[in-house]
């Protein structure tokens, strides 16, 4: 299977297209495929250890880290988080490492990479990219990876699948490599001797990787600094078809197309929508597979069998005959007739406005409406939704113009209208939707 996995920073957008296989095989630095995994720099994502009972429904336990993390969260924001599982704590409940970051960081990046958001297989933060890599390098052992760039630097400390601690530092701009030694090695003391000091992590091994591994005064610096020896990842240990030059440099890309599906901030709400485009997908696959068996069977019950051939011998002249005789009875005028009759039916069908019930499902699923209105104008319709929704709390309407304008972002030809009444806890939403009208036909 091929896929593009693509990183985004401030500045930085590079990405590769890769085979997915045990070891990776380098495909194309363009874009060669609709599968997508992404990940981008994010330095405030939010992080907290939490204790939660056994739950299964995934709908209760976003409700109860919204609640147990509601000093960390913006109010009025919806976020995705990523839930890691470390230990049990009790009979029923828990402790889990929980990363969070804001759902509008998904639906900015899609708008960024102009890409259907059901083609996404991962959405990720670099940080976690760098684990793969540790991983491979220093197997169960404790691992503190440095990767850096001209724009930013990553710190992962790591132990076989387990994340032990995160820091994403963006770096200022730059104009000498000296300087970027030392801007290097800074936050590389600073995070080392905070992970060992104050976080009391026993770190076994070091990986240095991206343009960092390239710096040698820093690896010198880094070495002495904790008497362990540098490891750098090497291409032949993670993927085929590229140099060691372009692997350090797409490295972040590269992990992430290794990384487990855990690590996945896709916003809820797209992941159940691409579920239920799955299971459709499945169910009419099965259809015509249904369908390939029966016709199969048939065949197989009706071959050599003459007198059928024969029978639809007889069948397929007699059908000529009707042509031909049909093709007689009908004259020029007549044919005329239903042809203009053809065309008014598809311009009815053009000026329709159903339509916005069949493709925008998602909208008339949330939407309290009022009135709507159509106007045919100029080559053009315009259709206008009033909806009023009333709410009983001020972090519900909140909450509901978060949710309304994530879904109206998914569509490019609605302008929209919202205004809110806080004192009566009231939103007034207008919506103007303009198609273009084929008067040729």
């Amino acid at each position: 299977m091929k896929i593009y996995s693509v990183e985004i920073g401030k500045n930085i957008r590079k990405g590769l297209t890769v085979h997915l296989k045990e070891k990776l095989s380098f495909f194309s630095f363009d874009k060669k495929s609709s599968k997508l995994r992404v990940s981008i720099f994010f330095p405030d994502i939010i992080y907290s250890s939490i204790v939660l009972p056994e739950i299964d429904d995934e709908e209760t336990v976003q409700i109860l880290l919204k609640s147990r993390m509601s000093a960390l969260l913006e109010e009025g924001k919806n976020y995705s988080f990523v839930i890691l599982k470390k230990e049990r704590i009790s009979e029923n409940e828990t402790l889990f490492d929980v990363y969070g970051i804001p759902t509008d960081k998904f639906f900015e990046t899609i708008d960024l990479v102009n890409e259907n958001p059901y083609n996404i297989e991962l959405f990720t933060v670099d940080i976690f990219s760098l684990a793969p890599i540790s991983k491979k390098i220093c197997g169960n052992k404790t691992c503190f990876h440095f990767y850096g760039d001209t724009e930013k630097a990553l710190i992962t400390v790591s132990k076989g699948d387990d994340i032990l601690y995160v820091r994403s530092i963006p770096l200022p701009e730059i104009t000498e490599l000296k300087d970027l030694t030392n801007i290097y090695y800074e936050n590389f003391n600073m995070t080392y001797v905070f992970t060992v000091q104050t976080k009391r992590i026993n770190v076994e091994s070091i990986v240095i990787s991206g343009k960092a591994a390239s710096d040698p005064q820093l690896l010198k610096l880094c070495e002495k600094l904790t008497n362990l020896k540098i490891k750098i990842p090497s291409v032949e240990t993670f993927i085929s078809g590229i140099s060691q030059e372009d692997f350090m440099e797409y490295l972040i890309p590269v992990g992430t197309a290794l990384l487990n599906k855990n690590f996945d901030f896709t916003p809820s709400i797209i992941k159940k929508e691409k579920a239920l485009k799955g299971i459709s997908k499945f169910l009419s696959l099965f259809s015509i597979f249904l369908i390939i068996l029966l016709s199969i069977g048939i065949f197989t019950v009706y071959a050599g069998i003459k007198e059928k051939e024969n029978q639809l011998s007889d069948l397929k002249k007699a059908i000529q005959k009707k042509i031909s005789f049909i093709n007689k009875k009908i004259s020029k005028d007549e044919l005329g007739y239903f042809i203009n009759y053809i065309k008014k039916f598809e311009k009815s069908e053009d000026l329709n406005p159903v339509f916005v019930f069949d493709q925008m499902p998602s909208i008339f699923e949330v939407l309290n409406e009022k009135m709507i209105t159509i106007e045919n104008k100029d080559n053009r319709q315009i259709i206008q939704i009033f909806s009023e929704q009333n709410f009983s709390s001020l972090s519900d309407m909140l909450s509901f113009k978060l949710k309304i304008n994530e879904i109206l972002r998914r569509y490019k030809n609605i302008q929209k209208n919202i205004q809110e009444d806080k004192e009566n806890l009231s939103l007034r939403i207008n919506l103007r939707i303009e198609r273009e009208i084929h008067e040729d036909r």
